[in-house]
């Protein structure tokens, strides 16, 4: 198998950008960050895409959302919402938050148009295509976010409840931490506000 290089985070863009690793995404979310343009080459599932930098390529996961698995409810149809919104070629700029343990930039992507910026991070999570990612935001406004996508049933949430699945949850499922998924109950703001930051954060009443 051929190994892919990837950019490592220290990237030359208009002089030497340096970022403090350390800490969460949800401590620097809030601060200015380093941009970096860039083009996209693929899009891997609905919150993570490869682009090409002026230094080579790089891995990029969107900061503060989740997104389904491909393999869970939604999942591919939030990929697919992504590649329409990103097709290959498309022109970003990426605000890079930090690096996370498989090396890939987390980061705000921003896709440019005329001269105009759209948010594709909060637009996934408006247009209903994501979860709010509460272990790894440190902006409650993402919750407002998810509730008003909820509240509208776009995306996602047009699904029966019991596939209002948390991708972190399915995660855990997956690799044998949990045996079996929580009980689904109707998400709310304030819900998703209590559990902001927090490790392992669930969004389920835990089974009895």
């Amino acid at each position: 198998m051929r190994r892919k290089t990837f950019a490592r985070l220290a990237i030359t863009a208009c002089g030497v950008v340096a970022l403090a690793l350390s800490g969460s995404a949800a401590a620097d979310e809030q601060t200015p960050q380093p941009v970096l343009a860039a083009s996209v080459i693929k899009v891997n599932d609905g919150d993570s895409i490869e682009v090409r930098l002026d230094s080579g390529k790089a891995r990029v996961r969107m900061s503060a959302i989740d997104t389904p698995e491909h393999d869970q409810p939604y999942g591919d149809r939030s990929k697919a919402a992504l590649k329409a919104m990103l097709p290959e070629g498309s022109a970003v700029e990426l605000e890079v938050v930090t690096q996370d343990s498989y090396r890939r930039l987390v980061a705000v992507v921003w896709k440019v148009v005329e001269g105009q910026r759209i948010n594709v991070n909060e637009t996934m999570l408006r247009e209903g295509h994501a979860w709010a990612y509460r272990r790894y935001m440190g902006d409650a406004r993402f919750c407002d976010f998810e509730a008003e996508a909820r509240d509208g049933k776009r995306g996602l949430w047009t699904q029966p409840v019991s596939d209002w699945i948390y991708p972190p949850e399915w995660r855990f499922l997956k690799n044998g931490e949990i045996r079996t998924l929580p009980t689904p109950y109707a998400e709310t703001r304030e819900q998703c506000v209590a559990v902001m930051g927090r490790a392992g954060a669930a969004t389920y009443t835990p089974p009895n």
